[in-house]
């Protein structure tokens, strides 16, 4: 089964995910680095002291488990700088599409006025829609929700594969009505552009 953790890192990092597998030593050095050689800064975003994160990077000691855990998370963090997620999250926003109802049943839509956008968060994955089960490249960027791209983006940061599946899995619930989400083949982001308004 194609890893959802894996098309992620490499659509927002740019990097597998087996990165978070190598040597604290390698991704305390790593981190240090992308912190313009700081050790300080480093340390901070890990929560641990300066001491501790250069003993990780010279392979003197090894993290526990949580502290391994808040190495990877602040190397995922690094990795996709809060700028970024801000515009993703920008241009998800709910202003650009509308809730009706027909009376009887529920739709999401673009207001009048607002175009189909261009961009968005395109989803690579083998796809069951009824009987129907195939490959399928599917942009769920205008209909995943600001809220929906803000649990994607810290389902990410928390290396929480099962919550970035079930993002994925309520996007497609939106877009088809009714499917299942098998493999995951990648994942291409591009901040949601809706023109002039």
């Amino acid at each position: 089964m194609g890893s959802v953790k894996d098309a992620m890192f490499k659509a927002l990092a740019k990097r597998s995910a087996k990165s978070e597998d190598r040597a604290a030593s390698v991704r305390a050095a790593q981190l240090i680095k992308r912190f313009g050689g700081s050790v300080t800064e480093a340390a901070k975003s890990v929560g641990r002291s300066s001491k501790t994160l250069k003993a990780w990077a010279e392979g003197k000691s090894t993290p526990r488990a949580d502290s391994n855990e808040a190495l990877n998370r602040a190397n995922r963090e690094a990795l996709v700088p809060e700028g970024r997620r801000e515009r993703f999250l920008k241009s998800a926003s709910d202003d650009n599409m509308e809730l009706n109802s027909d009376g009887e049943n529920w739709s999401i839509q673009r207001p009048s006025g607002v175009g189909k956008p261009s961009g968005g968060v395109v989803l690579h994955a083998t796809i069951r829609v009824s009987d129907d089960v195939r490959e399928r490249k599917v942009n769920l960027g205008e209909w995943l929700s600001e809220g929906h791209m803000e649990d994607l983006l810290q389902a990410f940061m928390d290396g929480d594969e099962e919550a970035m599946r079930g993002v994925f899995i309520e996007g497609l619930d939106v877009y088809f009505h009714e499917a299942e989400l098998q493999d995951v083949l990648g994942v291409q982001f591009n901040p949601l552009d809706y023109g002039d308004q």
